[in-house]
């Protein structure tokens, strides 16, 4: 079941502020920028950059992060894509806030390098 308008307002703008911490400078946005994207209960972080050989214009999403909320369990769990290319459980947290905060410090280098 997705996010209400309420939930999806309170995620969005929390996801929001929190990508935009972490966004590298405006002059290197073209070439890389991080981004995100809410579908259903599922929120993906990760960067936007250019197609190597693609259009002028064309880009393409590299997720790093997914963070899902379980409703049944009043938990978000925090995923990351390994080099097999499937996203692997890294952490349970009981709040949005505490996920963000284990991406952002990142202990392991799982999310950015």
């Amino acid at each position: 079941m997705a996010f209400n308008d309420l939930e999806y307002h309170a995620v969005n703008k929390e996801v929001k502020a929190f990508v935009d911490s972490i966004r590298p400078p405006e002059h290197v946005r073209k070439e890389l920028d991080m981004v995100y994207n809410i579908e259903d209960q599922t929120i993906e972080i990760g960067a936007l950059r250019p197609v190597w050989r693609g259009e002028p214009g064309e880009t393409h999403f590299l997720p790093s992060v997914r963070i899902k909320y379980i409703r049944s369990l009043k938990r978000w769990k925090l995923y990351w894509m390994r080099q097999d290319l499937k996203w692997h459980l890294y952490d349970t947290t009981e709040t949005l806030t505490e996920a963000l905060e284990v991406v952002r410090v990142d202990p392991d280098s799982c999310f950015f390098g």
